[in-house]
């Protein structure tokens, strides 16, 4: 059976059946009975669906059915993703029909789903599927979207604004002060991962349970908004994650083709699987950045900070992503934008539009990214026109360490770290004068060389309180652990987060081993099953260690407890004379008196067994972790480049990064975060751009398109640390996952400037070979 896939591999060698092709992908998944879906997908970015004639793809080979928006009202309810808004934002909710229903309002919408005994067959008919649609206007660019007269994308929007925030704080200081300022615009990129998206639903009528395969990031979510969109009473979900080849947040958007599916299930009474081709990928699965910003910086004469001033424009698509909405990138840009700095004075405005394109959603970093990129920018400027190393204009307004914690001006609370450590020690991992002399001796033979430095802070683990002051009502921002001790001394530890690849299994039994002083082989890692795992958020914003490892650890303490309950019932001593340590618990007085794991599981499911008051028998124990706090990692990153003069080319000498990310519990997976987020950086920088035309019409539609960095075009990372504990998470822990690509694009953007010597109106990524040459002329 198709279950099978949730086993959990053991301990550090969970990547060995990936590496060698024996993984359990959704697409290798088979339940007897499968049927196969293909979707009929809107040619038009914006018209009316007149008719839809399906007879001949009804009457087709191997066709089990045909189903379009019209069949599903009262059925199938839309997705609604909602937020509560407070005096400073306002949020526009829009309904989201799983299949569209009088109208499409991108290219790739679904329109119908043709479901058959094998895909090919679905193909075919799909084809057969006649559809005439009415084009009306579209609008495709977020400026174009707010000009009078532009086309609504919904029913009732006045301007096509679903989301605007504003953010005001401090004063900046009366004395003379400098200032510049700039435009930057992030292209819309997607996560392109080596799994496109997908899913597998069955119905299980005998014991009235739904089961759907997802690659998902949040299978508890997910699960939550089909029985929302499904209405399903009595009848019970679960969802299952397989093995993912890559999340990177575009898979913690539900998509509707999910809930179809589980819809499909339910209606045909046999599971139904659809995979989705690359094509799909970038038609419909979700989108990210799509963004520019337009800032100015004011400091003194002698480089201190005065004030920042942004406005924030986001091209959000035509729907509103589940759970997170279309607020996403203009709230997460307004909390990134300060960085590690001390900034007396603050105002932000913030906005998400409407458009007839893909809707957006999370992609790593999400609007962190766009933090580094302005503020980094607008420090090189600064730099320049006062006549300061930028290096060191970074270390005069860098939070010092006796400030912490400290509140940014954003109001975000910075729990812990030395910035300005950080900063020398990439400083001296670099060479980072002997750059600057390298750089000068290249100039004079007529090379250009040039230097990108991306000072930032990455939340991470972000709790409850944070989603609940940005009114994301459908992210619960907790996430659990149950451990089971069983008769044998194993431990079992079911863990709210899934995995995406990036070896969780392994880290989380590290985790535990080192807490209890056992060995990682007597512990199991049970993940991404809603059937077999605690409810909780889910993998995203870099919260796996800190909220599925704190929940590890508050379960560990919990376990302690309960051990030391059950040796002082075999020891007829009080709890208070015993202590756990090292895998066993010893009687304080006597510590040579010791009942290990395997005694105290025996003792606590054999017959003697007490029924200890608080407790029941045997011994499971559960935890709930809202993290008291956001912990905030850190990182310095450089690069060294060199720019063609001829052909504009962009090719990355070296790349240093210091990282302080607190106490790491699984160092090779760290820097294997590290390293991979840096490559995607340095791809939305010089490669990544989705792009459409006037139109809506969308010219990137596959890998031929949009490019990606290959091996050649990433260099040797060089990677240092620091380890600054939380002092306000279990273990002291913080997260990584998203640290490499939020400073990436800031350092190449800033390194190609500095090569070109040049500081554009407008700096647009990525920085291909064309867009460089238009620099180099200009600068010229």
């Amino acid at each position: 059976m198709a279950e099978g896939v949730t086993q959990p591999s053991p301990g550090p060698e969970e990547l060995h059946p990936l590496v060698l092709g024996r993984g359990r992908f959704l697409d290798d998944l088979h339940v007897p009975g499968m049927l196969h879906a293909a979707f009929v997908r809107s040619p038009h970015p914006a018209a009316r669906i007149e008719t839809i004639d399906a007879g001949a793809a009804r009457a087709a080979r191997g066709v089990a059915a045909v189903l379009t928006g019209a069949d599903l009202p009262g059925e199938v309810r839309p997705i609604r993703t909602r937020i509560a808004t407070d005096s400073r934002a306002t949020y526009r909710c829009t309904d989201w029909p799983v299949l569209a229903a009088g109208e499409v309002r991108y290219v790739g919408e679904a329109v119908a789903v043709v479901v058959a005994e094998s895909r090919y067959l679905a193909e075919d008919a799909a084809a057969l599927v006649d559809i005439a649609y009415a084009p009306q206007p579209a609008v495709s660019a977020a400026e174009a979207a707010l000009g009078p007269g532009a086309p609504r994308v919904h029913d009732g929007l006045s301007d096509n604004r679903l989301f605007a925030a504003t953010l005001e704080a401090g004063s900046p200081a009366a004395d003379p002060v400098v200032s510049v300022k700039g435009r930057f615009r992030h292209p819309r990129v997607t996560g392109a991962a080596i799994e496109n998206c997908g899913a597998l639903a069955d119905f299980r009528a005998n014991e009235r349970e739904l089961v759907l395969w997802s690659g998902t990031q949040i299978p508890h979510l997910l699960r939550d908004l089909i029985r929302d969109c499904l209405d399903l009473g009595d009848i019970a979900v679960r969802v299952i994650a397989p093995d993912v080849g890559g999340g990177f947040g575009i898979k913690m958007q539900a998509l509707p083709e999910e809930v179809v599916l589980a819809h499909l299930a339910l209606r045909l009474r046999r599971p139904v699987k659809w995979t989705e081709d690359r094509l799909e990928n970038f038609l419909a699965s979700f989108h990210a950045r799509d963004a520019v910003v337009e800032a100015e910086l004011a400091a003194g004469p002698d480089g201190i900070l005065r004030g920042l001033r942004a406005r924030a424009l986001v091209n959000a698509g035509a729907y509103s992503s589940f759970p997170l909405s279309v607020a996403l990138e203009p709230l997460t840009i307004a909390s990134a934008l300060p960085g590690p700095y001390r900034l007396p004075a603050f105002a932000y405005e913030g906005a998400a539009v409407a458009t007839h394109r893909c809707p957006v959603g999370a992609f790593r970093g999400v609007g962190f990214t766009l933090g580094p990129m302005v503020m980094e920018g607008l420090m090189d400027r600064l730099a320049r026109k006062l006549g300061i190393d930028p290096l060191e204009l970074r270390a005069r307004n860098l939070i010092p360490p006796a400030d912490m914690p400290a509140t940014s001006a954003a109001g975000a609370l910075y729990d812990s770290g030395d910035y300005p450590a950080l900063l020398a020690l990439t400083a001296r991992a670099a060479g980072y004068g002997a750059w600057r002399e390298e750089q000068a001796c290249a100039r004079i033979s007529g090379r250009l060389l040039g230097i990108g430095i991306a000072c930032f802070v990455e939340p991470t683990g972000m709790n409850r309180a944070v989603y609940r002051r940005r009114g994301m009502v459908h992210v619960p921002g907790t996430d659990a652990a149950r451990l089971t001790l069983d008769r044998n001394g194993q431990i079992e530890a079911a863990v709210s987060t899934p995995t995406q690849g990036q070896t969780q299994r392994h880290a989380f039994k590290r985790l535990l081993a080192q807490k209890l002083g056992i060995s990682e082989a007597s512990i199991r890692i049970a993940l991404g099953d809603t059937a077999r795992t605690p409810y909780g958020s889910g993998t995203f914003a870099s919260r796996s260690m800190v909220g599925g490892g704190g929940a590890l650890l508050t379960a560990a303490e919990r376990l302690e407890q309960r051990l030391i309950a059950f040796a002082a019932a075999r020891w007829n001593l009080p709890a208070n004379a015993l202590r756990y340590e090292a895998g066993a618990v010893a009687q304080i007085e006597a510590p040579w008196e010791k009942l290990d794991l395997a005694a105290l599981a025996a003792f606590a499911h054999g017959p003697d067994a007490p029924v200890l008051a608080d407790a029941e028998p045997g011994i499971v124990v559960h935890a709930t972790y809202d993290s008291p706090i956001t912990p905030v990692s850190a990182a310095v990153h450089l690069a060294l480049v060199e720019v063609e003069k001829d052909t504009g080319k962009v090719r990355v000498l070296r790349y240093v990064v210091a990282e302080d990310c607190g106490p790491m519990v699984d160092p090779a997976g760290v820097e294997g975060q590290i390293r991979g987020a840096i490559a995607q950086g340095i791809g939305s920088a010089l490669f990544e751009e989705i792009i459409y035309d006037a139109e809506g019409q969308l010219l990137t539609a596959s890998l031929l398109d949009y490019l990606l960095p290959s091996a050649t075009d990433i260099p040797a990372i060089e990677i240092v640390h620091m380890e600054t504990a939380s002092p306000g998470t279990a273990g002291g822990l913080k997260g990584v996952g998203e640290s490499g690509i939020i400073g990436a694009p800031a350092a190449i953007a800033g390194a190609v400037l500095d090569a070109l010597e040049v500081d554009p109106e407008e700096v647009r990524l990525p920085l291909t070979p064309e867009r460089v040459r238009t620099l180099s002329v200009d600068a010229a």
